[in-house]
């Protein structure tokens, strides 16, 4: 029988996800089901951040992975079953990265790698993969970030379409980056170009988010490492133009964000305390304290380069910060 509900706790209200049987025989409506959650963990992640989501997403695998335990299922169910596991951890490494919580989420991904090796399925590993490469870029190990994501590239290679090829390039790109190997940076990023411009003949529902304003934002990224400042400010505004007109909130405030500390390198420092406004406006709705990190450093910077009205700046900046 089905449990009655199953209902999470977040800030300010509950989240009920679709429940699985205590006991008996499971199928694909169940994995069915177990795909519905994650699909409405991601929508609040992309509206207002991944931070209120971590203990939610490891409440649930419990959930699933107890109804597993309980019941039975034919091999068919299980491999299906095997892959929604994994997509749940995985997502709930997404979570915790966002939140901050570096040894969570690598411990979610082992897990969903784990999985996806029961299931046999090289794309979501090559996701795992591909977040994995990123934190590496973000935590400045560069050397791991551009091997993790080179490995994804071999292990997908004929299985994979122009958006996850474009994603993982961005990735090997980024990792150059924070080595200063401004060649093989540009290399990865024109190939990344080339790939998004084929395009996706099987979207896949996590690669929802991987528009083409990712893939400038990768970019600006890359030449802020390098100290491109100028380059920097171009790929941000591009970035900025495709986000705003999606529905990524979260995505919105990092590309707003991000075009503040360009504009700070190129020493734009009226256009980037305008920008840093206008992320502020998006910090009550957006729950991402890895963002929130970079918008502080922001603040600080315009502060130590005695931007006009940084101290006002910095005033509303706390006052926001610490509202509940």
């Amino acid at each position: 029988m089905l449990r009655r509900k199953f209902v999470l706790g977040l800030t300010g209200s509950l989240l009920t996800l679709p429940p699985l049987p205590e006991a008996g025989r499971l199928g694909m409506s169940d994995v069915g089901r177990i795909q519905a959650a994650v699909g409405k963990l991601h929508k609040i992640d992309d509206r207002h951040g991944g931070a209120q989501l971590v203990d939610a997403a490891a409440r649930y695998i419990d959930h699933v992975e107890d109804a597993a335990r309980r019941c039975t299922y034919g091999s068919n169910v299980q491999t299906h079953l095997y892959r929604a596991l994994g997509e749940v951890a995985t997502s709930a490494g997404w979570f915790a990265f966002d939140a901050g919580r570096q040894e969570i989420a690598r411990r979610w991904w082992d897990a969903g790698l784990r999985y996806a090796l029961l299931a046999r399925d090289k794309r979501l590993q090559a996701r795992i993969w591909s977040s994995m490469s990123h934190q590496a870029y973000v935590l400045g190990h560069g050397g791991e970030a551009v091997s993790i994501a080179r490995a994804a590239l071999e292990e997908t290679r004929g299985r994979r379409d122009g958006q996850l090829s474009a994603l993982l390039h961005t990735r090997v790109a980024q990792g150059h980056a924070v080595q200063d190997e401004a060649g093989w940076c540009a290399r990865s990023l024109h190939r990344a170009e080339q790939e998004f411009d084929r395009g996706s003949s099987e979207p896949q529902r996590w690669l929802g988010f991987f528009n083409a304003g990712e893939v400038t934002s990768a970019a600006a990224l890359s030449f802020l490492d390098l100290g491109q400042h100028a380059k920097a400010v171009d790929a941000a505004r591009e970035s900025l133009r495709v986000v705003q007109s999606t529905p990524l909130r979260r995505n919105e405030f990092a590309a707003r964000v991000r075009l503040g500390r360009a504009l700070v390198s190129a020493g734009e420092l009226e256009e980037a305390m305008a920008a840093g406004n206008d992320a502020l406006t998006l910090l009550p709705e957006v729950n991402s304290p890895r963002v929130n990190r970079r918008l502080k450093q922001l603040r600080d910077d315009l502060l130590d380069h005695g931007a006009p009205g940084a101290a006002e700046f910095s005033e509303r900046y706390e006052a926001v910060a610490t509202c509940p």
